[in-house]
């Protein structure tokens, strides 16, 4: 079952690392490194949901997010705090119409909403990009796994829990169905945790 397989995520270390990576702006890769940031600042947003937010999705005076998700089709809102909003300023572009996309991703607006197909396609091909240019820069960071962009998922539920957001929180934020989902994330802490008395309590 997938609840047991491991769940890498970046630590905070790792995080700031590759915020500070080097990349040519205006790139492909600088993008794709926004949008896994954005997706570890935004609650663990899939990446389906982060390539098809529309400005009538983020409302900026209450800095909150409101879409509905893909995967589980329920409503979900939330607040972002300000690396995301920084993200999200960084693309904002002027004189766009309310059913515009946020990031440069999805060219052809019509062909993808009107398809099941297409959007799946679209979906699964920017994916493997962002797959393939994140692995990169976690090679240059020296992870010890495979960088892919569902680790943000993975890196936001770690980080919240391990700075002391409630687990219900997290589960609400990652829109998870059932509380044992997000229980993983904190079996994972607790993990570390006891490797950190191992390793340092002789």
């Amino acid at each position: 079952r997938k609840d047991t397989e491991k769940r890498v995520f970046l630590n905070k270390d790792q995080i700031e690392k590759l915020t500070n990576l080097d990349l040519k702006e205006g790139k492909k890769a600088d993008l794709w490194r926004d949008l896994f940031l954005f997706s570890i600042y935004a609650g663990g947003l899939r990446f389906s949901d982060v390539i098809e937010l529309q400005y009538s999705n983020y409302n900026e005076e209450e800095q909150r997010i409101k879409k509905v998700i893909r995967k589980t089709g329920r409503l979900h809102q939330f607040k972002i705090g300000k690396v995301a909003i920084d993200i999200l300023n960084k693309y904002k572009k002027e004189g766009t119409q309310q059913d515009d996309y946020i990031f440069p991703i999805i060219t052809d607006k019509k062909s993808y909403n009107n398809s099941e197909e297409i959007r799946y396609f679209i979906s699964q091909r920017e994916n493997h990009s962002a797959n393939f240019q994140l692995n990169r820069m976690g090679t240059k960071l020296k992870l010890p796994f495979s960088l892919s962009f569902h680790l943000s998922r993975h890196s936001f539920a770690t980080n919240a829990l391990n700075n002391g957001m409630r687990i219900e929180h997290v589960s609400k934020l990652m829109d998870h169905t059932d509380i044992s989902t997000t229980q993983i994330y904190a079996k994972i802490i607790n993990e570390e945790l006891d490797k950190a008395v191992d390793n340092y309590i002789f």
